[in-house]
């Protein structure tokens, strides 16, 4: 059989373009309504997606949209979502800098249950001082304490989800016993950040434990996800950087070991499509032509930590220092690094660079007919560039319905993705450490 690429889709807002929600035919109004994002996941599951995936902040966003981008806590969606859905899976994001490993342990389990084995976690560590602010601290860890208590909290989980298996819940109504506890272990963990007695008070779920999945594409990220992770998702704004996260991921795996499996890679890729090239540009520019300028140039400043107010629109920009010498905050330092390295690579003007703000964020963005979007999705994929994408749509459900109408069955009729669900949980479907009961 031949091999098939991954695909999920980030459920977000009204679409990845901060001005998505002022299209006239936007559902803004019903981001407070959880049968939106049911609706999204359907036409994901129609598409036959791995999975979609629920981005989170601890914070009120909307500075630079002018609206929300986070509404519902994560896993409370997903299980609502999990309610009129059957196959597709579904990833929560949690901060392991804000939650207890006990907390999350049971939240997972609980939604892998009531899923029958379709949930995945999105490790993430938080990016920002005002989230920290929201719970008793002044600022964020460092990166590098972040990570390492990341790294404690996910082997805590590990360790809890196979505190109380299944088997031990034996029902026995004749000699009144309903558990062996021959099954079920203490975890005592005494670590740096936790100390966890345990054991969980969950049975095992359908996949033992959940789908583990890491968006941080940093150096103690990359360490994270060769670790823990199945699935982690990267920032490539072209294949060259993509195949070289990949090899990378691959390179690190290998150095934990025989017995690991390198994580499934997939970079975010925002798709404009419409039947026509000319059908997708016109709906590219249409979006763009929403956001000001000003706006724009403040969401580049604090991407990039750079003052422009000196900046003239029609000439280079300005080489930008490396990352480690910053001395202000910017967020994702993926992102940074893929701005920087646009920069120098394509020779970007101020007004380039402006314009790439809405559509990009650093990762691939194409503007195409159907098959464009589906030979370039190819391209990456069998030059292993890739294991599949994260799509971004840049609205919903609009253009993700014409993703799924359009450039799947393209994709399907080259034997490169799926036509129909096999696989009882997600952990199977990805082909990584398949342990369903």
């Amino acid at each position: 059989m031949k091999k098939q690429m991954h695909l999920a889709s980030l459920v977000y807002s009204t679409g990845l373009h901060p001005a998505s929600w002022r299209l006239e035919d936007s559902k803004i109004e019903q981001i407070g309504s959880i049968s939106y994002q049911q609706e999204i996941a359907q036409i994901a599951e129609r598409g036959c997606l791995d999975a979609i995936f629920l981005a989170d902040g601890q914070y009120i966003s909307g500075e630079h949209t002018g609206h929300l981008s986070y509404f519902f806590e994560p896993i409370t969606a997903l299980t609502a979502i999990s309610q009129v859905t059957k196959h597709i899976g579904l990833i929560g994001t949690i901060s392991t800098t804000f939650y207890d490993p006990y907390n999350v342990a049971r939240l997972l389990g609980s939604l892998d249950h009531i899923s029958n084995g379709r949930a995945g976690l999105n490790i993430v560590t938080s990016q920002l001082d005002i989230e920290g602010q929201n719970h008793s601290m002044e600022a964020l860890p460092p990166l590098a304490q972040r990570y390492e208590r990341a790294n404690e909290f996910v082997t805590v989980l590990k360790k809890l989800w196979r505190s109380f298996d299944h088997k031990a819940l034996i029902h026995n109504r004749q000699s009144g016993k309903g558990i062996d506890f021959s099954f079920i272990q203490e975890i005592n963990h005494k670590g740096k950040y936790f100390q966890v007695k345990g054991p969980i008070n969950l049975p095992s779920s359908p996949q033992i434990y959940p789908v583990l999945c890491q968006a941080g594409t940093s150096i103690p990220g990359r360490e994270l996800a060769a670790q823990h992770a199945d699935m982690i998702f990267s920032i490539a704004w072209n294949q060259e950087d993509a195949k070289q996260f990949k090899d990378d991921m691959e390179q690190r795996a290998k150095l934990l070991g025989d017995n690991v499996t390198r994580p499934l890679v997939l970079p975010g890729l925002s798709v404009y499509v419409a039947d026509t090239l000319a059908e997708a540009e016109q709906k590219a520019e249409a979006l763009n032509a929403y956001t000001d300028i000003e706006k724009k140039i403040r969401q580049i400043e604090q991407s990039i930590g750079q003052d422009t107010t000196d900046w003239q629109l029609d000439e280079l920009v300005p080489q930008l220092p490396r990352y480690e010498s910053l001395t202000v905050k910017v967020g994702s330092k993926a992102r940074y690094q893929a701005i920087q390295r646009a920069v120098e690579v394509e020779r970007l003007t101020f007004r380039d660079l402006i314009a790439r703000v809405d559509t990009w964020m650093g990762h691939k963005t194409i503007v195409g007919d159907p098959t464009m979007v589906a030979d370039m999705m190819q391209t990456w994929f069998e030059s292993e560039s890739c294991d599949g994408f994260i799509l971004m749509p840049p609205t919903y459900p609009d253009m993700f319905e014409a993703f799924v109408d359009k450039v799947i069955p393209i994709l399907q009729d080259r034997g490169l993705f799926r036509t129909e669900y096999t696989e009882k949980t997600l952990r199977e479907r990805i082909k990584r450490e398949v342990t369903s009961h």
